[in-house]
Parts: structure tokens; C-alpha cells; sequence
């Protein structure tokens, strides 16, 4: 198999939220990464399939509860993540953002499961997806099947509920780190003598990995680390409000340790589907066609004037319990029967306005009409007229006299 340039770029120069322990059991695979007679056995990624559950839904009072079946798309997130695919590996995060758009925009599909097995992987893409999760219309729900840890949490906690498959299961490790290999002085111990020449105006070009190679880390720490853990602790906090400065120092917890702080619940994968169905068909129950076109500024106004307490979090999401969605409901329904009365008052006005519109034009007509007519005999336009009502009247002088007071008293 041939070696993947994207690959050894990101292990060489990327900066990983990944469990240090990974790091060093990787050491050995990344040292036979660039043995050129070493080949790697292709594998494929764990495609996305369907799972199904059925919920009982009442048809309607009294009457007897009916079967819905719930189709749930599960997606896998496993092994060391990286930005693009690798070709002996699993999907990249860029795929895996794909297949959750797609799942999110099928019809046919009513919640999303991510399978979560990873030690973190690669900055780069992460925050891509973990963006794409929070951003679903569909619920997500993360299972972690073992170990959610680094990126691998960061992805878990943009999920709307965490299920741990176990009480062991491994989460945490929430930071960044950066290890590279100088094989410089090796090298240059064979004979190989290395040249770096930097344009005139591009001095600093190589001061802060200079100073990496040289063991002074402070200023990389500060300017490349730092930046990335804080948009990776801020994430945690905004995503899991219940999490504690003590789970941001980089361990690794138990999920015993971690219920109603970093995880949801404890529960096995046929849980995590059910409850992936659950909160699809809750997410149905609470929407109506109204609400599928509302923006979030009119749906947040709604819920203020239903007296919906403490509406939105602070990542920005939405969440409404039964009661919520339907005091919200009810006040969407005044607003719509007020709008109507309004539009119905709005069609009468007009219809009138338009009647008065009318009325002036016949009016209008009438006194040009008078106006032709006390032009008297000797005009053009009186004769013409007063031939019409001979014609019309048989020359009687009184009935003229009557049809002009009347079209003068219009």
C-alpha cells in the first residue's frame, strides 16, 4: 500500500486531542509508517446502517395503542481520528460529517446514533464535526462502546445524550496535546546535512519550531495549545453545563464517575436505540407544519409569552419537555386565530375602500355629465346631448328637466 502524504503530515506536524497512552502505542506503528518495505493490509470503515424500534402510540382517546416504528441511522466513529479517510483505517471526520448530513437530510430517517469507540485523533476536522452533530434537526444520541476520550469526547458531547455501554467504559482526557520525533540528529549523524534558507522578510518563519527543537516549549504551549484546549474546554462547558473544572485537567474518568456530569446514563446499545427513537418521536410530537418554517427569534418569542422558563441554553439549543411544547403550542394557535380576525378585518376594509373607490367614479361620471349638460343650446356637446334624450325620452321638457335634478342630486 502506498504511503499516505496526509497521513504523515498530520502525524508529524498536527497537533492530536488524544490519550497520551495512545500516543506511545502508536510509536511502533508510526516508526513502520515510513519503512518502505512494510505493507499495511487495506481495510474498510464501518459503513452507516439502520436500526429500528417501535414505540406504542396512542391513535386516539380511548382507543387502542398502535405500533410506530422508529428508524434510527447508526453511524461508527472508531479507532484514531483523522481529517481524511486512511486507507487502512476508519473514515475521516470529513465522511463521517457526510454521512450525518445525509442521514439528517433522508426522509426515511428519524434519529441518528453515533457508535463511539475512539481515543481522539487529529484537531483538525474535529470542530468541523462536532459543528455538523449540533447542527442536526434530527436528535443524536452518542453511545460510547468502551472509550470516548480527547476528540473522541468532544464529538460525544455535541450529541444531545450520552449512553455509556458500561461502567468502565473510558471518557474524559479533555485537552490538547502535540508529540513529534526529531529524527534530525540521527540523521545528520549518517551524513546528512540539512539547509533551511528563509526569505529576507520571513525571519520568523521557523522561530517557534526552532525553539521546539531546542526544548523550549513555553511559547508553542501558549500560542498553538492553549487556543486550541480553550475552544475544546469551552465546547465541553457549553455542551455539558454539569462538567467541573476537575474533569478539564486532561484524565481520564470511569463512566460510574461520570452520570449527570460528562455522560447521560449507563445502558446497553439496544437502550441507546430505544432512546434514540424516544426523543425522534418526542421531536415529532412537539413540531408542527407551523413550526418547520418559524425562525428561532419567533419560536423564542412564542415560548416567552407561553411562560416557558429558562428556554434556551447556553450552546444556543433548544430544549421543551411535553408541557412546554404545548403551552408554546397553545400560544402559536392564539396567534394564528388573531392573525385571521386581523386579516379578515384587513379584507372587509378593503373591500369597502374598494366600493368607495367605485362610488366616486360614478360620481365623477354624473358631474361631467352636469357639466356637458349647462353648457346649454349652441354647443356641440349640448346638442349631441340633447338629441340623445330626445331619442330617448320622446322630446318630453319636464322629463329632461327630472333626469337632470336627479343626476344633480348624486
Amino acid at each position: 500500500m502506498a504511503l499516505q502524504p496526509h497521513l504523515i503530515n498530520a502525524i508529524l506536524h498536527e497537533p492530536w486531542a488524544i490519550t497520551p497512552d495512545h500516543v506511545v502505542a502508536f510509536a511502533p506503528l508510526i516508526r513502520d509508517v515510513f519503512n518502505p518495505n512494510l505493507a499495511f493490509e487495506r481495510s474498510d470503515p464501518v459503513l452507516p446502517y439502520m436500526a429500528a424500534h417501535a414505540i406504542s402510540q396512542e391513535a386516539a382517546a380511548g382507543s387502542a395503542a398502535y405500533p410506530v416504528r422508529k428508524q434510527i441511522r447508526v453511524i461508527t466513529i472508531s479507532g484514531a481520528l483523522t481529517k481524511y479517510d486512511q486507507a487502512c483505517g476508519p473514515a475521516g471526520t470529513q465522511t463521517i460529517g457526510g454521512w450525518i448530513r445525509e442521514a439528517d437530510a433522508d426522509p426515511g430517517v428519524d434519529g441518528i446514533l453515533l457508535r463511539i469507540d475512539s481515543p481522539g485523533g487529529m484537531v483538525a476536522g474535529t470542530e468541523t464535526l462536532a459543528e455538523i452533530i449540533k447542527g442536526t434537526s434530527k436528535p443524536v444520541v452518542a453511545f460510547v462502546d468502551d472509550l470516548a476520550a480527547s476528540a473522541g469526547y468532544w464529538l460525544a458531547a455535541s450529541a444531545d445524550y450520552i449512553i455509556a455501554n458500561n461502567s468502565t467504559a473510558q471518557i474524559g482526557s479533555i485537552g490538547v496535546l502535540s508529540s513529534f520525533m526529531d529524527v534530525q540528529p540521527a540523521l545528520e549523524k549518517q551524513g546528512v546535512k540539512f539547509h533551511t534558507i528563509l526569505a529576507p522578510q520571513s525571519e520568523n518563519k521557523t522561530k517557534l519550531f526552532d525553539k521546539v527543537r531546542a526544548g523550549d516549549y513555553e511559547a508553542y504551549k501558549e500560542q498553538v495549545l492553549r487556543p486550541l484546549a480553550d475552544k475544546f474546554i469551552n465546547h465541553i462547558k457549553s455542551s455539558r453545563p454539569e462538567a467541573t473544572e476537575l474533569h478539564f485537567k486532561g484524565d481520564v474518568f470511569f463512566a460510574k464517575d461520570l452520570v449527570g456530569s460528562l455522560i447521560d446514563e449507563i445502558g446497553n446499545f439496544q437502550r441507546a436505540v430505544e432512546y434514540t427513537a424516544n426523543l425522534a418521536h418526542q421531536n415529532v410530537s412537539s413540531s408542527s407544519q407551523h413550526n418547520n418554517s418559524m425562525s428561532k427569534p419567533e419560536f423564542m418569542r412564542l415560548a416567552k409569552a407561553a411562560n416557558v422558563p429558562q428556554l434556551e441554553s447556553a450552546d444556543g439549543s433548544i430544549t421543551l419537555s411535553g408541557e412546554m411544547a404545548e403551552a408554546v403550542e397553545t400560544v402559536l394557535e392564539e396567534n394564528e386565530t388573531a392573525q385571521a380576525n386581523l386579516q379578515q378585518q384587513l379584507n372587509a376594509r378593503a373591500d369597502q375602500q374598494d366600493r368607495i373607490t367605485e362610488l366616486e367614479g360614478q360620481l365623477q361620471t354624473a358631474n361631467n355629465r352636469i357639466a356637458e349638460l349647462e353648457k346649454g343650446p349652441g354647443t356641440d356637446s349640448a346638442e349631441t346631448i340633447n338629441e340623445t334624450d330626445a331619442g330617448a325620452g320622446g322630446g318630453d321638457q319636464d322629463d329632461f328637466w327630472s333626469r337632470y335634478h336627479n343626476l344633480k342630486n348624486l
